[in-house]
């Protein structure tokens, strides 16, 4: 038996058939077609990102609608058009419900408040026991602007009830 090789996993292949693997590897060296290949897998890559790159700042089609500029927004604000009230003490959020919870944003207590006394966290979250925590509708923010989709609504989370006192409305 020969020396063991330094590298690869062991076993035993005949000499002669050592020599015709070599040969077979070193007389079948790869294409042109294999460079044009890699060339024009590369150049659809970068094309379909230039177009992304393009795109990527258009603002939301339908059912998408530009409700305000971010800076106008201050803490919240009633979009009557839309039937909600849009929280922005951080990530924007637009609560359905305005005019059948009567909701409006107090100051005083950074909180969401109803008509009947419920109290929401400024993320929707109820904080009144027997209340349910607001449903949201999707938001996005391109460019500086507010997008809210009126298509769809999403659950709020589960409530966290504290029963605070209504600051505003109470």
């Amino acid at each position: 038996m020969g020396e063991e090789p330094d590298f690869g996993p062991g076993g035993h292949l005949p000499e002669r058939a050592s020599r015709r693997a070599r040969k077979i590897v070193l007389r079948a060296p790869m294409g042109v077609q294999w460079i044009l290949g890699a060339i024009v897998a590369g150049v659809i890559i970068v094309a379909a990102g230039v177009l992304w790159l393009a795109t990527s700042d258009d603002p939301p089609g339908p059912p998408w609608v530009a409700v305000a500029d971010v800076d106008e927004l201050g803490d919240a604000m009633v979009v009557d058009a839309l039937d909600v009230l849009v929280v922005a003490t951080g990530r924007p959020r637009a609560f359905a419900g305005l005019t059948e919870l009567g909701l409006a944003w107090c100051d005083v207590s950074g909180r969401i408040e109803g008509t009947g006394g419920q109290v929401w966290s400024a993320t929707g979250r109820a904080q009144t026991s027997g209340t349910a925590s607001l449903a949201q509708h999707p938001t996005l923010v391109v460019d500086g602007a507010l997008y809210v989709d009126p298509s769809v609504t999403v659950e709020g989370p589960d409530p966290q009830v504290s029963d605070p006192a209504p600051a505003c409305s109470g």
